[in-house]
């Protein structure tokens, strides 16, 4: 589901390399990582995963400012922009030049410098944790590990089908259980954290932010 995607636009085309990295750092596309080893799941622990996936399928509208951190301390922020089910925007803040748009069935990828797109049906990326309609985190993924600290819930989640090809951490607030961050760790072991501010929760957000249209051209289907 998450590294096996197929990149598309009205003629195929290969990825820009710098396209396929920052792929990678967002969600964790594109990547071969180490196996997580799972650990055998506690009542406590089913009962956190249970108490995270009520807490998703009440949200319906999110915006929120992000920070994006590489592994070896590159910086990217914009804003976040999303709908569920299905609908999602990253705005990258200049000089970073991407864009990333869920519109329901597509997730659309545009650099801006490059004027390039691909995209790929959303519900074969990780994204598909956070914007189903029905949230249910034991269906397509596995969770291999729930870890607690002060004020924090960390929940790390493989592909069931395809276990090593990627692993996605995501970090809720306690307790309150609101989205803080997550994590994409890659096969040397390196970490890319985005993180979320300025978060609000159900406010009315225009259609129009989740339709992608390249400029000068027509809108994509």
């Amino acid at each position: 589901m998450w590294a096996s995607a197929r990149f598309s636009s009205d003629a195929a085309m290969t990825m820009p390399e710098r396209w396929r990295r920052a792929l990678a750092l967002i969600f964790g596309l594109l990547v071969a990582w180490p196996l997580a080893v799972a650990a055998a799941l506690s009542e406590q622990d089913l009962n956190d995963i249970r108490q995270v996936e009520n807490y998703l399928a009440k949200l319906s509208t999110l915006q929120a400012k992000f920070v994006q951190i590489g592994p070896h301390g590159e910086l990217a922020e914009g804003d976040l922009y999303l709908r569920r089910p299905g609908r999602l925007r990253f705005e990258y803040a200049p000089p970073a030049p991407q864009l990333v748009v869920a519109d329901g069935t597509w997730l659309v990828l545009y650099d801006r410098e490059l004027r390039h797109f691909d995209r790929l049906p959303l519900f074969e990326t990780p994204l598909s944790v956070l914007l189903a309609e029905k949230i249910d985190l034991m269906e397509k993924v596995e969770v291999v590990r729930v870890e607690r600290a002060p004020g924090q819930l960390q929940i790390t989640m493989v592909d069931r089908k395809r276990p090593r090809e990627g692993s996605l951490s995501l970090v809720f607030e306690t307790p309150s259980l609101a989205l803080r961050q997550w994590h994409v760790r890659d096969a040397q072991g390196a970490v890319t954290t985005i993180s979320l501010s300025d978060t609000q929760l159900g406010v009315a957000l225009r259609p129009e932010l989740f339709v992608f249209r390249e400029p000068g051209k027509f809108p994509s289907e």
